[in-house]
């Protein structure tokens, strides 16, 4: 892989993981159990973590990283926070609503292990992969727990 195709990669990543820290750190206000928000609020706090390793990569080849996550995630974030006061913040809703941002995490991060990226960036893309798949595990099984009880 090249270099600006590496750094491309990243840059990537750093606006997933910039709108999955926004995405589950809103979701995190919305929810009333305090497990979920616990687990809500560590995921977000991880994507942050990972956003800032990201864009610490892009500059280590030479790159400029990416900032900030997508319009279309501010968007998306407002209408959860709008359906959650509406369905009288119902929690089965609002996981739906980060399940996305989850998933799209968590797949791209897989893809990104699979690219031929210099070995201190793949090292750090297959701690991000694990920790990624370990949260959003976490997050399922207390949806489940969640499902089980209502």
């Amino acid at each position: 892989m090249s270099t600006v195709d590496a750094i491309s990669m990243l840059n990537r990543l750093v606006v997933v993981a910039k709108d999955g820290q926004a995405a589950l750190k809103a979701a995190a206000e919305e929810v009333y159990h305090e497990d979920l928000q616990r687990a809500l609020t560590e995921f977000s706090a991880f994507f942050g973590d990972a956003a800032d390793e990201l864009q610490a990569a892009v500059r280590g080849l030479g790159g400029h990283p990416k900032g900030l996550g997508t319009f279309a995630n501010t968007l998306h974030r407002t209408w959860m926070h709008l359906k959650a006061a509406a369905l009288g913040r119902d929690e089965a809703v609002i996981l739906d609503a980060i399940e996305t941002d989850e998933t799209l995490g968590e797949q791209m991060l897989a893809e990104a292990v699979q690219w031929g990226t210099p070995p201190p960036v793949h090292a750090m893309l297959v701690r991000l992969h694990q920790g990624a798949r370990e949260r959003h595990d976490v997050i399922r099984r207390i949806r489940a727990q969640l499902a089980e009880t209502a």
